[in-house]
């Protein structure tokens, strides 16, 4: 099993909230997230696997570019592909298919811990002690 430490600030940043995220508060946080996918199984699934990411995730500025902190990339690997899918699916052209949001998540979430790794990666984590 993989051990990922976040830094210390990150850590206190997610630890500020002791109780395990809910989708609501992933909603009322991001609010590009699509309010249609609320009942779906597989939200509640993604915001408890992902929860303590998602709690410190922010949505970067266009001037952070690719090379954001590691907060900007967990929002541009963990939320992105939801808000992309409300963008899709408010438009009246081309909306993609309605199942394709949850299938994204059910994607992640079978890859949980590469994901968590790919995520987190050099910027975010210190050495384990010991």
């Amino acid at each position: 099993m993989v051990q990922i430490r976040l830094s210390r600030d990150l850590e206190e940043n997610a630890r500020a909230g002791r109780t395990p995220m809910t989708v609501d508060e992933l909603l009322a946080r991001f609010p590009e997230v699509p309010r249609d996918l609320r009942d779906e199984p597989i939200l509640a699934e993604y915001v408890k696997a992902f929860g303590t990411l998602l709690r410190v995730a922010q949505k970067p500025s266009p001037c952070v570019g690719s090379r954001g902190d590691a907060q900007h990339v967990f929002y541009t690997r963990l939320v992105n592909d939801l808000a992309i899918y409300a963008i899709g699916s408010t438009s009246t052209a081309s909306s993609p298919p309605r199942s394709r949001a949850p299938s994204c998540l059910a994607a992640l979430l079978a890859r949980r811990e590469s994901v968590a790794a790919e995520t987190i990666g050099a910027r975010a984590v210190r050495p384990a002690a010991g």
